[in-house]
């Protein structure tokens, strides 16, 4: 049964375990509540009390081996050992593992003496001894607090492409953190499935999997294609959605796609072939101990995970800690947790760490990449143990934004019917939600796409009316690189009339960070010269280069976030008769779109055909699309499970993003359009579209269940440079008086 109560835990060193366990039974007055010839242990009750003899060992400590505490329960657990690596002390983390004859997860740590601590949450009795009790000296750091020794790496398995292997592998099970497969996927002659199960052998609990090579957009007929240059090593070009279902079947959860190249960088059959890295992880122990009760809140009417647990909407339902910390890590926001009660001693709580919360906000025109460069940044900041909250902002409700960021597994609030200019005061009140639910360690704050003068407006009265609760970064402002030249006439191409490129002009001006997004999308000599142009129109702003879908130039850019200040200087111009009149300019779109088939079909062709039918349709209306998005959840997936697709110049090619592995029968489509045309035009677009669309699926029906087109109203700010105005109610929408 779980622990009722913490209990200290003291392990020594014996020379002979059953003179030792005689002893002890004389002064305890109790029976061992373990004895086996390799281990001893009596519980104590008061005070409480895990006192183990460990036989034939010595150690720096002497006859003590380590101390211990077991612990109530995994939150527990995980809050004090991000305590401690938040302080600087390096931890060893072990979940689900055999020892001292029951299952534990724990983590290991070092005072500044080097006396050896173990925290551990207790499963369940096993008959089997596990691994050596205490890690070995190399595996932790000898000092704790700056004075570090480094810890040891984790241990690897890596196959390159063209690499003979054999299986099964050589290596022992449970003994690798991490098998990485460069290339492999793209191998003749290798039984994948097979390899992937032995991976999962030789993996320790939690650890990770990664295959990365190239793929098709779909299976080839013939997938030996021949390619030039270094390409021509590949023997194989897989389908990249044919891969989660392997790893799946092999054992492997949350497999997820952190690269898929925007772009083909070779061609084969008319299908693109692209780069692909694609990780996985080995689940951890799975008690039989159901002790954590979920309410799954919808928007499905049921749900099940990878484990096979079934969630109907609004029942309580019972599952395992491992289950719920996977499901927590996926989809927490369309669960609640139902807490039990815990008796647990009158002990002081811990001493908060004092600091303020960071306040991020990450601007950019419509179609920048802003959305994908937050969930990197919220990512990024997890790893790290901080806790992220996510603040989305649109002119109307229902944003594509707020369902990925969420899907993530990110509390997110979204301000809807005006921009955080307008909605200052729903901002703080967003703020301080978050502060309560959440407790965030860092607010990251995504504006509209056709907002501006945020420092003067946002930033500055945050920082003057609330600078003892937050400290503001430096404002970053991402530029598409594609869509900036031809805005600043370094190339052709569709652009928007002067006055909606006032505002994109403006948004750069303000900006302490401007980030060429996309970068991959140019060439070196490209982005040089969109560098200098930058540089010479705005010589106050700092100028880097990133590809946030890619990951790469991300680490600068994320620690100058973290650790520079906003630059402190009067606030710019603007003038909001232009502002008024190129927001004005915008057609908006959001639209809610319930999707029925009489036979299962696949939403992320249904996807592609509306975006490339919606395109053709502007495009002839010869209207500029700003940013034109869209989700689809599946009744029938796992909470989180979404396909999203992408477009941001009417010239372009639309982009999924996320892909659904397996056919649908139906559900939730989203849509957000944003153009330079008439709101009435997007509307019918969509419309039109979808009607075309579903016929070609056979039983497929579509119902328009919500819509909104408008063009923004003249914004009014609520504050400007500590000018105070009233807020105006409604937002943005005509005649509201926002942006």
């Amino acid at each position: 049964m779980s622990a009722t109560v913490r209990k200290f835990h003291l392990s020594l060193n014996v020379s002979d375990l059953s003179r030792s366990v005689a002893f002890y039974r004389v002064l305890f007055g109790i029976e061992p509540a373990k004895h086996h010839p390799d281990y001893a242990k009596f519980e104590v009750e008061s005070p409480p009390t895990v006192f183990s003899l460990i036989p034939g060992r010595t150690g720096a400590g002497g006859a003590l081996n380590h101390v211990g505490l077991c612990l109530l329960d995994s939150e527990e657990l995980v809050a004090i050992q991000m305590r401690l690596e938040q302080a600087g002390h390096k931890t060893l983390r072990e979940d689900g593992v055999a020892c001292c004859y029951s299952r534990q997860t724990k983590f290991w740590v070092r005072d500044p003496d080097g006396t050896l601590l173990e925290l551990y949450i207790f499963h369940e009795d096993i008959d089997d001894h596990g691994h050596d009790h205490a890690p070995a000296d190399s595996d932790l750091p000898t000092l704790m607090g700056g004075e570090t020794e480094a810890a040891a790496p984790p241990v690897t398995f890596t196959h390159h492409l063209g690499e003979p292997i054999t299986l099964p592998l050589p290596q022992d099970a449970f003994s690798v953190q991490e098998v990485i497969l460069e290339g492999t996927i793209n191998a003749t002659g290798i039984d994948l499935p097979a390899l992937l199960t032995d991976a999962l052998r030789i993996l320790k609990p939690g650890g990770t999997v990664s295959l990365h090579g190239l793929v098709a957009d779909r299976p080839l007929s013939d997938p030996s294609p021949s390619l030039p240059g270094p390409a021509a090593a590949v023997q194989h070009v897989p389908d990249f959605p044919s891969l989660v279902p392997l790893l799946h079947t092999a054992g492997f959860r949350n497999a997820r796609f952190t690269k898929l190249s925007e772009k083909g960088y070779f061609e084969s059959e008319g299908v693109p072939l692209r780069e692909v890295l694609l990780t996985a992880a080995k689940p951890g122990f799975r008690s039989s101990k159901k002790d954590q009760t979920v309410v799954y809140l919808g928007p499905q009417n049921s749900i099940e995970d990878d484990f096979g647990n079934h969630f109907p909407k609004g029942s309580p339902v019972s599952l395992s800690m491992h289950d719920w910390l996977a499901l927590k890590n996926t989809a927490a926001s369309s669960f609640a947790l139902l807490q039990p009660k815990v008796e647990t001693p009158n002990l002081p709580a811990p001493t908060p760490m004092p600091s303020k919360a960071r306040y991020i906000m990450i601007g950019g025109f419509l179609g920048a990449g802003k959305t994908t460069t937050v969930g990197r940044l919220a990512k990024h900041l997890s790893d790290q143990g901080l806790k992220v909250g996510l603040i989305t902002n649109d002119q109307a409700g229902g944003l594509v934004d707020t369902k990925l960021l969420r899907g993530q597994g990110y509390a997110t609030e979204e301000i809807a019917g005006g921009c955080f200019c307008c909605r200052f005061n729903t901002l703080v009140d967003a703020a301080s939600k978050l502060a309560n639910e959440a407790k965030p360690d860092v607010f990251i704050a995504e504006p509209v796409g056709s907002c501006t003068d945020l420092v003067a407006t946002v930033t500055y009265p945050l920082r003057r009316m609330y600078g003892n609760d937050f400290t503001v970064a430096p404002l970053s402002v991402l530029v598409d690189p594609i869509r900036a030249r031809r805005v600043f006439g370094l190339d052709h191409g569709g652009t928007f009339s002067a006055k909606v490129a006032y505002i994109f002009k403006k948004q750069l001006e303000e900006a302490d960070i401007i980030v060429i997004s996309k970068s991959d999308l140019i060439d070196d000599a490209q982005r040089e010269e969109l560098r200098t142009t930058l540089q010479t129109e705005f010589p106050l702003a700092k100028i880097i280069s990133a590809s946030p879908r890619q990951e790469t130039g991300l680490d600068d850019f994320f620690a100058g976030l973290m650790t520079g200040e906003q630059a402190r200087r009067n606030p710019m111009s603007v003038d909001y008769e232009v502002y008024a009149d190129g927001e004005a300019l915008l057609g908006w779109l959001n639209a809610t779109v319930t999707l029925i088939s009489d036979d299962e079909f696949d939403a992320n062709t249904f996807l592609k055909q509306l975006a490339s039918l919606v395109q053709s349709r502007l495009q002839r209306d010869s209207a500029e699309i700003a940013h034109f998005k869209m989700t689809f959840s599946p009744d029938d997936g796992i909470a989180g499970e979404l396909a999203s697709i992408n477009l941001v110049r009417s010239d372009y090619i639309p982009e999924l993003g996320m892909e659904l592995d397996e056919p649908t029968t139906g559900g939730q489509l989203i849509v957000n359009l944003r153009a330079e045309a008439d709101p009435a035009a997007l509307m019918t677009a969509v419309k039109d579209g979808l009607a075309e669309a579903s016929l070609q699926f056979f039983g497929l029906t579509a119902t328009l269940d919500h819509e909104e087109h408008f063009r923004p109203g003249k914004p009014t700010p609520t504050h400007r440079d500590g000018e105070v105005v009233m807020e105006t109610k409604g937002g943005c929408k005509p005649g509201s008086g926002c942006c």
